[in-house]
This record gives C-alpha cells, structure tokens and sequence, in this order.
C-alpha cells in the first residue's frame, strides 16, 4: 500500500493503482489485437494463431511474449502442443480507465457544442434587421 498525506492530521492508503500501462503495450499492435479477439472465443493454439495472423511461427512468439509480458494471456505446454488462454480480468483497469476517459471528454465536448451553438445563435441575431 502507498502511504498519502491528506492532511497533518490524517494518513490514507490508497490502494496500488493497477498497471495499465503494460495491458495497453501489449494489446497496442493490430496483430497482437486480434489474437486478443481470437481468444475471447476460448484458448487456442500457437499453430492456430499463426495461421489466423499469417505470420510466420516465431513471429506470433513474439507477439505471444508482449501478451505475456502485459499479463494479458497465459500458455501452458501439452506435450508439443503450445495453448494459449486470456488471463480473465487483465484487461478490466484498461477498460475502466478508457470509460473515466470517455466520460471526461464527452463531458467536456458537450459544453463545447453548447458553446458553440450560443455563438452562433448570437451571431445570428446581430445579423437580423
């Protein structure tokens, strides 16, 4: 737990704030968004992600390691056979922030339009006779 002041009365312990920046490395290139997308279905094989990228086998290794990395997926190893699951929950801080966001700027682009309607109108009623 981080330690915060509020006052120089009162300590309050903010609880660790997730690490979203890893969850959007990893989902950030188009190729690793699919496989994403892929695996919302249910767990797949590397062989079968490679095949729905058309990219080679280590290339989709690669990608694999950044979904790793990012804590968004998991492999787990069958004999030769390499399945890849979504970690459930990795991408939910993403999610979170993204609708905060939205809303601050939806907010904020609102009272821009209304402010830009008022302009106008009062432009339009300088120019009637």
């Amino acid at each position: 737990m981080k330690k915060q002041l509020t006052d120089k009365f009162s300590v309050c312990y903010a609880a660790p704030v997730p690490d979203i920046d890893a969850a959007a490395t990893a989902i950030a290139h188009v190729s690793r968004r699919t496989m994403v997308e892929r695996l919302v279905t249910g767990p797949a094989t590397v062989s079968e992600l490679a095949t729905l990228l058309e990219v080679s086998l280590p290339a989709t290794l690669k990608h694999l390691d950044r979904l790793e990395e990012g804590g968004v997926v998991q492999r787990s190893k069958h004999g030769r056979v390499v399945t890849v699951t979504l970690v459930p929950g990795a991408l939910e801080p993403l999610g979170e922030w993204a609708a905060r966001t939205r809303l601050f700027w939806s907010h904020h682009l609102d009272r821009y339009a209304a402010h830009l309607g008022a302009e106008s109108s009062h432009r339009d009623e300088g120019n009637t006779p």
